[in-house]
């Protein structure tokens, strides 16, 4: 019997990651939300066959505005989640999957999951840096780009706060600025531009909140905020990794000619309860 229950100690973490780095990238989502810090804002599972047989985990990470259900690649446990699932009290959830492993299993995780009705988001593009020669151009005519601080915490809520969430489907938690790898580009004292990390995990690091204000595109600051956490990612020996949306063709262009290559897509869904 395959049954779901919290990974509540070390033990259980150690048998859930050993199972799922067996395909880092297929898996990605949920191993970033078990690594620091995402797993301070993330409930972990762990999939048991019989008594004691931990073949798999999954998560439900809360940055969100809805709670996101991470299912694994393999389908061995889908059903105990949904099981899990359909016994909570979240009458929404958002639920990603990357598209590659729904065309090689040939079905979906929630299929025939009744008690929820699935509506199509987007899809974004997944996509990882596979050189490690990255071009650095001049950035002296450009405004201040600099390390993002503690101290920019609300500044930053409020940045993202004041954008047309259908241009920006991310999320920031001040847990972000954990990491060594955010930025924001200034000028005359506002942010103008950020980019930083989601999740850093000991393979790849999740880069993410890439965004320039409308008046101060076209001018290579997006470049150069992406470059900046790009390079802060490869100097720690990890792969960085993005999604983009995939209607965002000029922001997937500018990612090519960085030195990101596409590896996978990830359809988006809502599930509402019925």
């Amino acid at each position: 019997m395959i049954t779901t229950a919290p990974a509540s100690d070390p033990e259980d973490l150690k048998f859930v990651l050993a199972n799922l780095f067996s395909n880092i990238f297929g898996n990605q989502l949920i191993i970033g939300d078990i690594h620091a810090p995402m797993n301070q804002i993330s409930d972990i599972f762990k999939i048991v066959r019989g008594d004691q047989d931990i073949i798999g985990g999954w998560t439900l990470f809360y940055g969100f505005d809805r709670p996101t259900v991470a299912f694994p690649v393999d389908p061995t446990g889908w059903d105990a989640i949904k099981g899990f699932l359909s016994m909570t009290q979240h009458d929404e959830l958002i639920v990603p999957f990357p598209t590659e492993f729904e065309n090689d299993h040939g079905k979906r995780p929630w299929d025939d999951w009744n008690h929820y009705q699935l509506e199509y988001l987007h899809t974004d593009i997944a996509m990882r840096i596979t050189t490690k020669d990255i071009e650095v151009r001049d950035i002296s005519d450009l405004p201040k780009i600099r390390a993002a601080t503690e101290e920019d915490t609300k500044r930053l809520q409020r940045f993202y706060q004041d954008i047309d969430k259908s241009e920006f489907q991310g999320f920031f938690h001040p847990l972000q600025l954990e990491s060594d790898n955010y930025v924001v580009c200034e000028d005359v004292g506002e942010i103008v531009a950020t980019a930083g990390t989601h999740f850093e995990t000991v393979h790849t690091v999740q880069l993410g909140n890439i965004y320039v204000k409308k008046a101060y595109r076209d001018r290579g600051i997006g470049r150069a905020v992406t470059t900046a956490v790009t390079l802060g990612a490869i100097k720690t020996k990890r792969v960085p990794t993005l999604f983009v949306n995939e209607k965002n063709a000029k922001a997937i262009a500018l990612y090519e000619d960085i030195g990101f290559e596409r590896y996978n897509a990830y359809d988006f869904y809502v599930a509402k309860r019925r």
